[in-house]
């Protein structure tokens, strides 16, 4: 699925991203006097970033798993480097906020985000918990720092799980309200309001996509342009919302009169494009066949006063074909059918 795919690819830089601050977190092991002592540090976490973004990306298919090992390598380094800099004392436990909103923002999954932010904040309660049982000292690269009141410390941990899970959380729910508007968008943008129909933006690149499938695999695919027949009538006499109703009508019947692999669109007006995959010449007059008898019945049913049928024009892709010139064909097509009276197929 194109999701799916944009989801892996953010993935994957969202890995680089990871490498290059293990990279920068190297430099900064050399040349931050305060963190020279733990130099070891930075480059094991600058060649685990490596090693582990090589392991995940090739032997975990699902964006879950990979998600989660990723988050426990960042996590398990910026606590390292808290721990070394003080846990409660600079604004350096915000930074357990930051790995969960990456997270969100790169798989849109909020378990991934929230399985994140569990790690991390179970990282930092523990080391806190440590730091208070002595186990461990208390910012060793920062001379002179005096370990906090427990209570100090008891309150750092519950602000920084609640900020980082409610983080975690808003982000998800911002992420997937974006994704849902941009599908939605996305959606508007590729069919007709009217009919519901495809659109003449959509029927356009899908027929250059068909086309350029046919120079790397051969096969057939026709294309049929559709007009209503007595239409002006229905509008005349009838009315606009009656003429609304007989297109709707009309692309209910295409679509039934039609496979899921075929591509039907509005094109304009009472004017229809059909992208018809794997159908050749032979098979075209009972697939027109079929569409004018739906066509007929539908609009029948909507305004059984006044007569409509349908044209239709049809053409086969030639090799060397772009999209207008394939259009134009069974454009000229169509009025051959309108010319001889319509209701008819013209197979060109």
């Amino acid at each position: 699925m194109p999701e799916s795919r944009g989801r892996e690819r953010t993935a994957v830089r969202a890995g680089r991203v990871r490498v290059a601050l293990g990279l920068v977190g190297l430099l900064a092991g050399f040349y931050v006097p305060a963190l020279q002592p733990y130099w070891w540090g930075f480059v094991a976490y600058a060649v685990l970033a490596l090693l582990l973004q090589w392991v995940i990306t090739h032997r975990f298919s699902r964006t879950t798993k990979r998600a989660v090992m990723m988050g426990v390598v960042d996590m398990g380094f910026m606590s390292f480097i808290v721990q070394q800099l003080g846990s409660v004392t600079n604004v350096l436990p915000l930074m357990y906020v930051a790995v969960p909103v990456l997270y969100a923002t790169t798989t849109s999954r909020r378990r991934i985000s929230l399985i994140v932010s569990g790690v991390g904040v179970g990282l930092y309660a523990l080391m806190v918990l440590l730091e208070l049982l002595e186990a461990i000292p208390y910012a060793p690269a920062s001379p002179g720092s005096e370990l906090p009141e427990p209570s100090t410390m008891l309150i750092s941990v519950l602000l920084v799980g609640v900020a980082t899970f409610v983080t975690a959380t808003l982000t998800t729910q911002l992420i997937a309200a974006l994704g849902s508007a941009n599908t939605r968008l996305r959606d508007l943008s590729q069919h007709d309001e009217l009919t519901g129909l495809y659109n003449r933006r959509y029927v356009l690149r899908r027929l250059g996509h068909e086309l350029a499938r046919l120079e790397r695999t051969p096969g057939d695919l026709t294309v049929a342009m559709v007009d209503l027949d007595g239409f002006k009538r229905v509008n005349d006499e009838e009315g606009h919302d009656a003429g609304d109703a007989v297109l709707r009508a009309v692309a209910g019947a295409l679509l039934t009169a039609t496979r899921k692999a075929d591509a039907v669109a509005r094109y304009g007006g009472d004017e229809f494009t059909l992208l018809l995959p794997d159908t050749a010449v032979e098979g075209v007059a009972a697939v027109g066949e079929r569409i004018l008898d739906h066509a007929r019945s539908a609009a029948r049913s909507v305004c059984p006063g006044i007569p409509v049928s349908a044209s239709i024009g049809t053409t086969q892709v030639r090799a060397g074909d772009d999209p207008a010139e394939v259009l134009r064909r069974a454009d000229e097509q169509l009025y051959a059918a309108k010319r001889a009276g319509g209701d008819r197929i013209e197979v060109g």
